[in-house]
């Protein structure tokens, strides 16, 4: 499959649920950076930085922070397309948690 195929084709439509956006907390470690290609305030990173111990915790913190604040907009296609940005660089989180599964 073409790259430019792949990019393109079949991201779930909707609005990720909580339990996936658990899920993905605990996946990753560059967060701060997800955060910022999802938008977020740095002073709001901070905050969560500064308020939770766990690293999942500030992490899922801060997902449920954009789902909230962005509402019907915090879209698979938006997190997929965080996800894959050069300095998150998790296209292979991207893959198992918003694109379609059956081929």
């Amino acid at each position: 499959m073409a790259a430019s195929t792949f990019r393109n084709s079949r991201v779930k439509q909707g609005v990720p649920s909580d339990e996936e956006l658990e899920w993905l907390s605990h996946q990753l470690e560059n967060w701060e950076e997800l955060g910022r290609r999802l938008k977020i305030e740095e002073a709001t990173l901070t905050a969560f930085d500064d308020d939770y111990g766990r690293k999942r915790k500030k992490i899922y913190k801060m997902l449920r922070h954009w789902k909230e604040k962005d509402g019907s907009a915090a879209t698979y296609t938006v997190l997929h397309d965080a996800l894959c940005h050069q300095f998150v660089n998790r296209a292979d989180l991207a893959e198992k948690l918003c694109r379609q599964q059956h081929e």
